[in-house]
């Protein structure tokens, strides 16, 4: 059966190595949603020449089998590369947890469109280097407000005081405009993790 060619663009959220001469790529695409494709490696591959985690890439797959199988890729261009992400540790933490949020979920999304700018802007800030836990704070409000969870009528309404001011503070704030307060927007992503896994069916 011939293959068949098809163009796949969006934001590199997992790469496993499978065997000796493959990666898995896990790509979130606003368009087509979550999909797993082959990337062959060359022994002459480097970190220029391979497609790296956080990176928007264009990918041009070969589908064989009838769709069966995972599509293999044939050609690529890295469209926005976020390298400032693995400079720090705890950029690095909080984008790890958006792109399990993701892996996780990424399944079951219906309106794959707004997800995918979702990921883009969080991965995007914290490149840039603004505050990790903020970032990871307004990824999962805004996620779980896309999926239609009651999170501002229930979660929001529920907090005590001073978290609840905090938490409004945070969520209407610019990034650029706010200070780090790690252990408290800590307790508040806890907190709203908490309330995402025991109340809706979202994985967090």
């Amino acid at each position: 059966m011939p293959s068949l060619a098809e163009s796949f663009e969006g934001t590199i959220i997992n790469r496993e190595v499978t065997g000796e001469a493959y990666l898995r790529i896990f790509l979130f695409s606003r368009l087509k949603g979550l999909k797993i494709i082959l990337f062959r490696m060359s022994k002459k591959s480097d970190s220029s020449s391979t497609p790296d985690l956080f990176d928007d890439v264009e990918f041009l797959v070969s589908i064989v089998n009838g769709g069966r199988g995972f599509p293999f890729v044939k050609d690529f261009q890295i469209v926005h590369r976020r390298s400032g992400i693995a400079k720090d540790y705890s950029r690095f933490h909080a984008a790890s947890g958006v792109a399990r949020l993701y892996l996780d979920n990424g399944p079951h999304l219906q309106d794959t469109i707004p997800f995918g700018q979702l990921l883009a802007r969080s991965l995007s800030a914290l490149d840039k280097g603004f505050d990790p836990p903020t970032i990871l704070f307004k990824t999962l409000y805004q996620f779980g407000r896309l999926e239609g969870h009651p999170i501002k009528q229930d979660w929001l309404a529920k907090l005590e005081n001073r978290e609840q001011f905090e938490a409004i503070y945070r969520l209407n704030t610019k990034l650029s405009d706010l200070k780090p307060e790690k252990i408290m927007v800590t307790n508040l992503v806890n907190s709203l993790r908490s309330w995402l896994n025991t109340k809706t069916e979202l994985k967090c």
